[in-house]
């Protein structure tokens, strides 16, 4: 009677480890898709903040280059207006060449 009683113990054990494993095993699988859901909005959050940091880099960009047009123009003028007076200042030095010429 005692080994009808362990063979029944030994039975009722391993079908209690079997199902233990086996709700394991489903708790897992049933967890795997949400684990994946929280994935996949981690990564889009992570896109929509690149593509809004890429925005705002491209705005910046842009007010860049328009300031960098600013800047060459302005440069552009400086360059014509110091030519201008290199010509004045060449004209004031010719005519004070003659002048000094002429006084002598």
């Amino acid at each position: 009677m005692t080994n009808g009683i362990l063979v029944t113990l030994a039975v009722g054990f391993a079908g209690t480890l079997i199902g233990a494993v086996s709700a394991i095993v489903v708790a897992l699988i049933d967890r795997q898709p949400s684990l994946a859901a929280t994935v996949d909005a981690h990564i889009g959050v992570l896109i929509e903040i690149y593509e809004r940091t890429i925005g705002e880099l491209r705005a910046e960009i842009g007010r860049l280059e328009e300031k960098i047009d600013y800047y060459e123009k302005t440069i552009s003028d400086l360059r014509d207006h110091i030519d201008k007076l290199e010509g004045k200042i060449d004209v004031l030095q010719s005519r004070l060449k003659e002048a000094s010429a002429t006084a002598l």
